[in-house]
């Protein structure tokens, strides 16, 4: 017994490869499946009545809602913002600081208390003209920063965004989103940070989204502001803040999404992926929720970050949605011929600040 040899199985270890092969083969088909099915389900379940505007504006209501919802805490508690209460209990304090004086106007840091241990800093941009002012949001993209989308350090692929509003005679906020380099701030981890929030029912866009409500209570208290002529524009990850924030937040009037609409099964970035959001709201759902406001999108051809073939399709979508509704003046798209940059042709912006001001 002692000197009996034992004999254990072993083979090469290509041997289960087929097997696992087979295992990833058949979630690339699931996962396929499941998309494809997918655009049926989200036309079941966005139905909106688009009879007429008062009917539509009715059931966007409750997509609202949901869509709230999906993006999570805090747009789904009660808190002093004026987009769920009429007008905020009371403005939220702000710490003003004066920049400088330029020929366009004077420029103003701001930081807003948010509430939850939060603030908002942006820069503030008051025109030379006689107020109350329309206010325009103007939200930088990745990398970005207030100065960067406001030309502080000069030319970029934003083209001028803030200043060309202000050139319009519209007060500009431009907020900071946790997107900046290592070369203006501390090192973040963005992901990191959405992943800790939906574990615990939120995420990064709805604390950003928020935080941007929470400026505007503030902006439109002021009286050189008038609340009732409000936009917003962005480049890349502002185009996706624009359009979201702008589907939540319905007193922004119209809204100027530069570079970011696309399919989202193409561009699935984790900060742009939320529980069930295939088979409810994708990129042409919440565009859906902005009208019967201003719409212009645009998107450059050459593209390599969102390419203009997936941008494509979605912005036909949308532009059949403002048709149905007899409101196809409400909405502008313009593809040209540029990367990703924000369209250095002047009608699109020219257009939005015409909407802004004659609200």
């Amino acid at each position: 017994m002692g000197n009996q040899e034992h004999y254990l199985y072993s083979e090469d270890i290509s041997v289960g490869y087929t097997y696992r092969e087979k295992q990833k083969n058949e979630f690339d088909r699931l996962i396929q499946d499941l998309r494809e099915a997918a655009g049926v389900k989200r036309k079941l379940f966005f139905r909106p009545d688009t009879s007429s505007v008062a009917a539509y504006e009715q059931d966007s209501h409750q997509y609202r809602e949901q869509l709230k919802g999906m993006l999570g805490w805090p747009l789904t508690t009660d808190h002093d913002v004026g987009s769920q209460q009429g007008a905020a209990a009371s403005p939220p304090l702000a710490e003003v600081s004066f920049v400088a004086k330029d020929e366009l106007g004077s420029i103003y840091r701001v930081e807003i208390e948010a509430g939850y241990g939060l603030t908002t800093y942006g820069v503030l941009f008051i025109p030379d003209t006689e107020g109350p002012h329309p206010l325009v949001i103007s939200q930088h993209g990745g990398g970005g920063t207030p100065e960067i989308c406001s030309g502080f350090y000069g030319d970029n692929n934003y083209n001028d965004m803030t200043r060309r509003v202000l050139r319009q005679g519209v007060a500009v906020f431009a907020p900071q989103l946790l997107l900046w380099t290592d070369a203006h701030g501390p090192g973040v981890d963005r992901n990191l940070y959405d992943k800790q929030l939906k574990q615990l029912g939120s995420s990064i866009t709805a604390v950003e989204i928020y935080k941007i409500q929470r400026a505007l209570d503030y902006l439109l208290s002021r009286p050189d502001m008038d609340a009732s002529r409000v936009g917003m524009i962005g480049l890349s990850y502002g185009g996706f803040y624009t359009l979201f924030t702008t589907a939540v937040e319905t007193r922004i009037k119209a809204a100027y999404s530069s570079c970011f609409i696309n399919n989202r099964f193409v561009i699935d970035w984790p900060d742009f992926t939320w529980f069930n959001a295939g088979n409810t709201f994708l990129d042409e759902e919440v565009c859906a929720l902005i009208a019967p406001r201003f719409l212009h999108l645009d998107v450059g051809k050459q593209d390599e970050t969102f390419l203009y073939e997936h941008a494509k399709k979605e912005i036909e979508q949308v532009a059949e949605l403002y048709s149905k509704l007899n409101l196809s003046e409400r909405f502008s798209e313009s593809a040209f011929e540029g990367g990703h940059e924000l369209d250095p042709n002047p009608e699109g912006i020219e257009r939005f600040c015409r909407n802004v001001k004659e609200l």
